[in-house]
């Protein structure tokens, strides 16, 4: 080639586009490829490691053996599915998988969808001590936008995934069709659930409208840890059918921190008309205080020097004052845009 050709072949060289960047690489495949590495022979120990533990059992399904499994948080979208090889863990891994609720999205209709996700998100009424308040209010919210006929058709389409579902899937996937009823109970002006003999039983007056579930500055907190059945419990469909009465007319909008809502509420009237007892208004504390430091676990951490490890006296008073006056100076406040607490100066 003759010298004179060669500037402009450098010069449009230099002119051309860089190359484009390399496309994102899909979020479930991204946890594929990372869960790879898990190795068949690992425990709970190196789980827990890797991700955080989610929930864990077995079932049987129509007269098969056992399965044992335990399922971790990857991320709010994808979990981790760990099936074992039998009820002792030492016996290894028998498999794992990568899901999603998304990946039920074809039995769902599509107009209803997004509605139903919400639900899938909000807690279960059966599980006190995993209650999650900022995860109650954005079901509750993102139904009562919807108006009242198209809250109940999502409320239904719901408990209409949990009864169709595969046993093995309903584990897999978290399907609980108890998840409806705390969105129901605070949505809709109607009758309690009835699911069997709660920790502690309701009060006879009128303090607790919506028990077990109490508003405290529109923070809704979950009383009761769990319920011990005798004969067959009411359905979450058989609920909804009883609920005759209006939306509630207005989205919650907590005015104050989670744990200024907690301290109101362990101080009040209605609070008194449980009559506790010594021992177990401790214990009940320790779970509404709980709930409130969850509700604020996008924004808030305690310090070491804030919470003693001890199961129902964590925190010891002291500490849940210093923690209580931290959060109030952070200026934390509720975000209705991003339904969530936020940090606000």
């Amino acid at each position: 080639m003759r010298p004179g050709f060669l500037l402009p072949l450098l010069l449009c060289s230099a002119c051309a586009s860089p190359p484009p960047p390399p496309a994102p690489k899909d979020p479930r495949q991204a946890w594929i490829e990372k869960t790879r590495t898990i190795s068949p022979t690992w425990g709970r120990k190196d789980l827990d490691a890797f991700a955080a533990h989610v929930d864990g059992g077995g079932f049987s399904a129509e007269g098969a053996p056992m399965t044992y499994f335990d399922l971790y948080r990857l991320d709010e979208t994808f979990t981790l599915y760990v099936v074992w090889n039998g009820e002792d863990v030492r016996q290894g891994i028998r498999s794992t998988e990568v899901v999603s609720f998304e990946d039920l999205r074809p039995r769902i209709d599509s107009e209803l969808y997004e509605a139903v996700a919400m639900i899938h998100r909000s807690p279960s009424a059966q599980r006190g001590l995993d209650f999650n308040p900022v995860r109650l209010i954005r079901a509750v919210n993102a139904l009562q936008a919807l108006g009242r006929e198209k809250a109940l058709k999502a409320l239904r389409a719901y408990v209409r995934l949990s009864d169709d579902l595969p046993v093995a899937d309903g584990f897999k996937y978290q399907v609980d069709e108890y998840r409806v009823l705390p969105v129901a109970r605070v949505l809709f002006d109607g009758p309690p659930f009835v699911l069997g003999a709660g920790d502690i039983g309701p009060p006879a007056g009128r303090e607790w409208p919506l028990f077990p579930i109490v508003l405290a500055q529109d923070i809704p907190f979950m009383l009761v840890s769990g319920y011990i059945l005798a004969g067959k419990g009411q359905s979450a469909g058989e609920y909804l059918e009883l609920l005759k009465g209006p939306l509630r007319e207005a989205p919650l909008a907590p005015r104050a921190t989670a744990l200024e809502a907690a301290d109101e509420l362990t101080e009040s009237d209605a609070w008194k008309a449980l009559r506790l007892g010594p021992g177990n208004e401790g214990r009940k504390k320790w779970q509404v205080r709980g709930q409130a430091l969850g509700a604020l676990g996008a924004v808030f951490i305690r310090r070491p020097e804030e919470t003693s490890n001890d199961c129902c006296v964590d925190p010891t008073e002291p500490q849940w004052r210093a923690t209580v006056e931290r959060a109030k100076a952070a200026g934390i406040l509720w975000s209705p845009e991003l339904q969530e607490f936020i940090i606000g100066r």
